[in-house]
Parts: structure tokens; sequence; C-alpha cells
């Protein structure tokens, strides 16, 4: 018998009890080992992506794993303990390809588990062709704030390339720079990120842009605006004594200003700096500067003529004067109940100033009164240029007697 026939026949039924020793201890292990079921999800990961491709949506997740292990292992596992991954190395990216069956692998990180069965086996894919293309820049400064004018924007580089999957590309309609014009006219000088919009104006994913970002520039400024306003002087001081201001005109009587729209906007009217009246009787005429708002000027002059003129000032004064008969009968005697009255005189005020209280003569007309008890309105006589505004009373009581 040689050795090699020695060695494998040689103490044969001690062998064979070694190795119905180890089937029964791996029996043991496998039936102290149950199957057990994993939720997940585990996210399938992608292996061997070539080079030209892209993948159009996600392969998803493995969301059911069935596995054995012993149960200390089993009560520490996580979605971690596990990985899924799909193998495109062998699938050949195609313009608008049909979607491709691809097999799942799912393998445990702890060499103690292992997978029995896990769902799903497989996942349709779509690998695309990736293709670029040039395309210009646009800009979308958004809305532009009321009253604010923005000049030509200006982007550098002013055209990008455009790269991804074919049938993603192929959607693109516009390469747009977005960026907000501030309210307060800050000129625009910027980076401004680059984003790939389809006809509708939404967002087209999956589109590598080069460069990310451009260089935007551009002017701001307040919009102008032009109005033709009314001039509206400004007087200071007091007249002479016993004069007031009857006329104010101004030369021009309407200013054409300019400015940022909404300074213009709010304006109703122009006003002048201060004219001084003081001491004037007759006639002024005066050149006064017009105050302009801020970020507002005028198109022509900014001087104006104020021409102002002056009357006498009006007012009244009251005076108690006594009264007089006028007209009395020899044969009769007259009782005047109020022997003087309250007279209410209204005129120039540098004529009432002068004026005496003699000048004024009330007088009770009494010629055709009847013997008794009359109610009798006074007659006054004032200086020429003043007015009786008013009596008090109006009438006067006068009792008319015959002698016994």
């Amino acid at each position: 018998m040689t050795f090699v026939s020695r060695l494998i026949f040689g103490n044969w039924p001690l062998k064979l009890a070694a190795l119905g020793l180890a089937t029964v201890l791996y029996a043991g292990v496998a039936l102290s080992e149950s199957t057990r079921s994993w939720s997940g999800p585990v996210p399938i990961e992608v292996l061997g992506a070539p080079t030209g491709g892209a993948l159009l949506e996600a392969p998803g997740v493995v969301d059911r794993i069935e596995y054995r292990a012993p149960d200390d292992v089993a009560e520490q596992l996580s979605n971690d303990s596990f990985r899924a991954s799909i193998d495109l190395s062998n699938v050949v990216p195609r313009a608008g390809a049909a979607p491709v069956s691809v097999p799942v692998d799912v393998f445990p990180v702890d060499p103690r588990v292992r997978v029995v069965e896990y769902s799903p086996p497989g996942v349709l894919v779509r690998l695309d062709e990736v293709v670029s293309r040039v395309m210009p820049v646009l800009t979308d400064p958004g809305a532009v704030p009321q009253g604010i004018e923005l000049g030509p924007v200006i982007a550098e580089p002013n055209q990008v390339t455009i790269r991804g999957a074919s049938s993603r590309l192929q959607n693109v309609r516009t390469v747009e720079g977005r960026f907000v014009v501030d309210a307060s006219g800050i000129n625009i000088d910027q980076e401004v990120t680059m984003e790939a919009f389809d006809e509708l104006g939404a967002l087209v994913p999956g589109i590598e842009i080069d460069p990310s970002s451009v260089h935007v520039r551009a002017d701001v400024a307040r919009q102008q605006a032009y109005a033709t306003l009314p001039v509206v002087p400004e007087l200071s001081g007091e007249p002479a004594h016993g004069k007031r201001v009857d006329n104010v005109s101004v030369v021009p009587a309407a200013v054409t200003v300019s400015g940022e729209n909404p300074a213009v906007r709010q304006l109703e009217a122009l006003s002048t700096e201060p004219v001084d009246i003081s001491g004037q009787d007759v006639e002024l005429v005066a050149d006064a500067l017009l105050v302009f708002p801020e970020e507002v000027t005028s198109r022509g002059g900014s001087e104006v003529t104020v021409v102002v003129t002056f009357t006498d000032a009006l007012g009244s004064r009251s005076y108690q004067v006594g009264t007089a008969l006028l007209g009395t009968q020899p044969t009769y005697t007259y009782r005047v109940e109020e022997p003087s009255i309250t007279v209410v005189v209204s005129g120039p005020v540098a004529q009432l100033d002068e004026l005496d209280v003699a000048e004024l003569i009330v007088e009770v007309p009494v010629a055709d009164l009847e013997v008794g008890d009359n109610e009798v309105m006074p007659i006054v006589r004032a200086p020429r240029g003043l007015d009786v505004a008013r009596l008090v009373p109006e009438t006067v009581r006068v009792t008319v007697g015959q002698p016994s």
C-alpha cells in the first residue's frame, strides 16, 4: 500500500466519526439561526457607470431583505448593515434608450450575516447619452422696483456650455442668470449663478453649466420725471400799519421741474424763499429764489419775480355816542329812555384810529311821533369813508307827552 493510500484509507473509522460530528455541529448552528426579514429601505448604489452616460432616474431602494444571523448580531443591525448596488459597466449609453433590466446585488457588512433573499432582485434603468452644446447667456432682473430705470445688462462671459443627458438637454430653452434690482438704485456688479430652464420657465434638473456663474454689470438709476408746477410765494413780516396785502402775483406763475420720478410725483407746487413785506404800503416788486426738494431741479431759472400790492386794512370799532332829538315840537314834551347808544363803525383801520367820537352824530327823529311811547330807529352820521355796521340797541324808546 502506498503512502497516499495509507493517508486516505488509514484510520478510516476515526475520520468517518469526525465527519459525522462536523455535520451535526453545522446542522445545529444552522438550526439555531432562523430566517429574519429586514424592511429597509437600503439605497441602491450605482457602480461601473460608463463615461459619456447619464442615469436618468435613481435606481431606488431595496425594501425587503431576508437574512440569517445569530441573535446577538441581529439585534444590532441597521440600514447601514447592508449594501445594495447595480453594475452598469455592461450597459451602453444611448440617446433616448429604452429601459434595461439590471440585477441588484445585496451583501451584508458583517460576515456573520447571510442574505437569503431580497426585493427587488433587479431594476429597470435608462442610461442616456451625455451630450453638450453652447448657449447664450440671458439675464433676468425680475420685477424692477417702481421709479427705477435699469440700463443695459452686460454678462461676462456671454455664453456657456451646458452638458447632460440628451433627453434632458433637448428640453433646455434658455440658460439664465437671475438677479435682484435694489430699490435704492445701487448699480449691479455681481456674480450670478446660471440655471437651465425649459420653454415653460421650469428648472431643468441634472444639467451641468460651465462656467456655473457669470459676472453681471448694469447701471441703475431712478427714472426721470417732469412736471409743470404753480409757484406759491412765501411772505414774511407785516405791512405798514393800516395796510394789508391786496394781491400777490408771480412771474413766471409756473415752472417746469425734473427729477427722480418719486420725488417729482409728490410735488403739487413750488414755494419761494420768504419775501419780506415789512413796512410796505403800496406795492413791492422783489426777486425770490425757488425752493427745490432734494433731487429736483428746474428746467429753466431758479428765480422768480414776486409782485405784492397793498390796500387799506379794514376793521371795526365800537363807540358810545349820546343821542340828540331831531324835529321836536314846542307844544310837546319828549323823554328818551336811552340817552346814549353803542355805534359799531367799520372802515379803514387808519381812519378809525384817527376818528373822534364827536364826529359821530346820532339823531332820533321825533317830528312825526304820536303822544305816548314810540320805538324809533336813530339816524347815525359818520365821516366819509366809514360805515355804520350796527347799533346797540337798534331802536330807542321815546315817550311823547303834551303839556298840561
